[in-house]
This record gives structure tokens, C-alpha cells and sequence, in this order.
């Protein structure tokens, strides 16, 4: 049976679902508020260099499913096949490998023993029982010790994440803070540097046009099906349909930010919507620098925890990515500088202060630079404050409870999903509402997790 499926946003997740069920033969129609699908995964080429807007994407997963998916999609252009190679400029010619636990040996000998004794002081009030406390800032001291909370952990989060680190929460950090056994971390200390983080020892990536290749693939057997330029402006349920700005659906799938539904969502409870109002999240401007070839380090990516090189918490040296990613003999940084509240500076003399930092770092010369673009979003990364918790699991117990909508998406339900958890959270969607529009629509079996 044929329903009428209206999908909110056109970014990855919201690609995903509308090309899995078209396929299965329903009426999908993607609304999509921007003039071009692809969300935070938007590419741009300036001048032969490619720039994607959203940071230094790359494709790589745990998930069988997507794994194949990407396979798939690029039958006729083998993707590019990079090893990890990830640093940390400890100090100006200071490289040291990421995790940093893994490579402490790399450090200035005063700071190994810092960071070593640290490690082993917050082992041992572990090991008598020290409960683990549920701010971020202190969180960090009772995992790591005094020693990486000083000369990495603590600067670089403060950078990340515009706040005072005891304001945000732990939730978030299964699976995106790297957990070195001890051992590993002593071993490191002697000079013998560890591998951490071995899932992401090797990435792919598109050849051609950046990461946005991927979801320009995904979209293309329903192109048809997308409406760009319609920010959705109202969603109502009337009978045992949705209204959705006018036209009628079996059922909506929204990617919507959970802290903008209560502008769009009708009739949505009062405490779900105080709730969602109160989420919070932190803004990302990308730069592009194009510098001479001479200047491109054989890296992946670098982070950048202290204030003295300049606001970016991070660069990504995309044209290591592809050799189709800049012009012959030059090269190209992505440079990120997260805000909260009032975007970073995206402006001609906003770029200039990015450079003259990486130029303080001893990463190029900022009169030299080929060209420079910048590019906002305003909505970047999810804030775990200490209250997250509560407020998302509020909104989503009562929007789980909805027949026929499906939040799904990075900001969708608030979940901290790389791309391709995106890709497998619209796979176990597509798999839960098959039964339900087997039957011709009403609530789905089981709402997915909330981790």
C-alpha cells in the first residue's frame, strides 16, 4: 500500500529516508529550507579548490550496512583510500599524535612526567572508588589527571565549546572521548607511541567534488521528489493525517531541529515545548585557505588547543583527502571555529585573523594565501549541558508518542551522529516503519534509542 510521506529537510538523514522509500513505491516529498540538499555536508569549489562547508568530513563506519551502501553508490569512480593521520600542535614544531594519552612520550620531558603522574594518580582514586563526577571539567581530572586536563583536555573543550567545562554535562562522551587503557598510556610515556582511535585508521573519500558527492548520489533517483527553498512552516496532525503547510500526508519524518519544533509543531504540549526551547547548541564558521603546496603537512587533521594559534580549535588539510581537491602544486586547509550565540567572523578580515594564527603555529604564510572563502552554520554541534538529559528525553518521550512522525537526524533527536550514523539511523527507521505502512499507517513498533 502507497502513503503519502512528507520528509522535513534535505540533508543526509532526510536523502536517505526519502530515496529508501520511494524505493519501496511511496510518495515522498522532501521540503528542504536551503536552495541546495545536503545540510552540513555541502561541498563548494572556489577557484579548483574544494571546500566543504561543515569541516573535514570523512567516510568511514562501523556499519555493515552503510559500509555496502557506499560501495554501491560509486561504481564508477573509486573513492580515495587515506590513513589517518592525526596530530596536535602541542607547540610550535611540537607534533604530537592523537590520542594524546597515546603519545605522551612525544611531549617536552617536563610535560610527560606532568601528564604521566596525572594519569596515574586518577588510576589509582579510581581504583579506591572515587565516583565519577557528572561535569565535564572535572570529569576529565578524575579520568585523565591534572596533567592532560592542563595541556590538552581542558584548553581544546574550552575552544570547542565556548563555555566553562563545569556547565556541561558527560552524556556525550562514550565513543568521541578516546579511552587509553594504562597500560598503553605508560608505554606511550616511554617513548613507544600507541594506536588509539583504530576505527578511524583508515578513511575513504570522495575523489570528485567533495563529500557532498555522497548525498548528490543518494538523491539522485528522487531529484524529482525534492522541494528546495520550502522551510517548513507548520505542522499539523487533522484526523489520521498531517498537514504540513497546506498538504495532506500519511506521515511526516522530521529533521527539524528539536529546539525549533515548537515554531512549527501545532498543538505541542507545553512541557515538551518548554523542553525544547531550552536545548542548546554551538554554530561552526569553516574556512578555506588555499596555500602553496610547500606549506600542506602530511596530516589529516591537526587540533589546536591553545589561544595563542588563533581561533580555530581545529584544521583539516583537505587536499590530502583527493588529488582532485586543489589545483596542481598547491594545496588547502579548512580551518573551524565553533561560536555560541553570535556566528564568527566569516568576513574578509575574519579570515585574515584565522591565517595570522596559523601563521603564529608555523602552518603558513598568511601573505601568500591563494585564496580564502568562509561559510556559516548555524547549527553545528549538539551542547551537552547538565540538564540535556532531561530536556531530550522529555521531547522526544512525546514526540515518539505521535502517530505517524518520525524524528530522526543529528539535530532531528539530538543524537551526536556522524554522517554515516545518520545513514544507518534512516536504515533502522525504514526497517521500524515497514510493518506500519504495511498496514496502512498508525504507530510504529518500538521508538529508537535515545543514546
Amino acid at each position: 500500500m502507497s502513503a503519502r510521506i512528507a520528509i522535513a529537510g534535505g540533508g543526509p538523514t532526510g536523502l536517505m529516508m526519502g530515496r529508501l522509500l520511494a524505493g519501496d513505491g511511496h510518495e515522498v516529498t522532501i521540503f528542504e529550507a536551503a536552495h541546495e540538499i545536503g545540510g552540513l555536508c555541502r561541498s563548494r569549489t572556489v577557484d579548483g579548490f574544494v571546500f566543504d562547508l561543515a569541516g573535514g568530513h570523512i567516510m568511514f563506519t562501523k556499519d555493515a550496512r552503510v559500509q555496502a551502501f557506499w560501495d554501491e553508490l560509486f561504481p564508477d569512480e573509486p573513492l580515495v583510500v587515506s590513513e589517518r593521520h592525526t596530530r596536535i600542535l602541542h607547540d610550535r614544531g611540537c607534533w604530537v599524535s592523537y590520542p594524546f594519552e597515546n603519545a605522551l612520550g612525544e611531549l617536552p620531558l617536563e610535560h610527560n612526567l606532568e601528564c604521566t603522574e596525572g594519569v596515574v594518580r586518577a588510576h589509582l582514586r579510581r581504583e579506591r572508588g572515587e565516583p565519577a563526577p557528572h561535569d565535564f571539567e572535572n570529569w576529565v581530572r578524575w579520568k585523565m589527571g591534572d596533567g592532560v586536563a592542563q595541556h590538552f583536555m581542558h584548553p581544546y573543550n574550552r575552544k570547542l565549546w565556548k563555555c566553562d567545562l563545569t556547565q556541561m554535562g558527560t552524556v556525550w562522551i562514550a565513543g568521541r572521548v578516546p579511552d587509553a587503557p594504562l597500560a598503553d598510556v605508560l608505554t606511550a610515556s616511554l617513548g613507544h607511541t600507541t594506536e588509539g582511535y583504530t576505527h578511524q585508521s583508515v578513511f575513504r573519500y570522495p575523489r570528485t567534488g567533495g563529500f557532498a558527492a555522497i548525498h548528490e548520489r543518494i538523491a539522485r533517483p528522487i531529484a524529482d521528489r525534492v522541494v528546495l527553498g520550502h522551510r517548513v512552516q507548520r505542522i499539523e496532525r487533522v484526523g489520521d493525517e498531517w498537514d504540513v503547510d497546506g498538504q495532506r500526508f500519511d506521515h511526516v519524518v522530521s529533521t527539524i531541529p528539536l529546539h525549533s519544533l515548537p515554531r512549527v509543531l501545532a498543538d505541542m504540549e507545553s512541557g515538551p515545548r518548554q523542553a525544547a526551547s531550552k536545548l542548546r547548541w554551538r554554530g561552526l564558521v569553516s574556512y578555506l585557505l588555499g596555500i602553496d603546496a610547500e606549506h600542506v603537512q602530511p596530516f589529516s587533521w591537526v587540533y589546536l588547543p591553545h589561544a595563542w594559534q588563533g581561533p580555530a580549535n581545529r584544521i583539516t588539510y583537505i587536499s590530502n583527502y583527493s588529488p582532485e581537491n586543489a589545483p596542481t602544486g598547491k594545496g588547502s586547509i579548512m580551518a573551524e571555529v565553533t561560536y555560541d550565540g553570535t556566528p564568527a567572523d566569516a568576513s574578509k578580515a575574519g579570515r585574515l585573523e584565522v591565517a595570522r594564527g596559523l601563521e603564529r603555529a608555523g602552518l603558513l604564510d598568511a601573505e601568500r594565501l591563494v585564496v580564502t572563502d568562509a561559510h556559516d552554520n548555524p547549527h553545528a554541534y549538539i551542547f551537552y549541558d547538565l540538564e540535556f538529559e532531561s530536556k531530550r528525553d522529555t521531547v522526544l518521550g512525546y514526540l515518539d508518542g505521535l502517530p505517524g512522525f518520525h524524528a530522526i537526524g543529528r539535530f532531528g533527536r539530538y543524537d551526536y551522529h556522524n554522517s554515516d550514523q545518520c545513514l544507518a539511523s534512516a536504515f533502522d527507521l525504514h526497517a521500524r516503519m515497514r510493518g506500519a505502512l504495511a498496514r496502512g499507517g498508525g504507530p510504529i513498533d518500538g521508538a529508537p534509542s535515545r543514546g
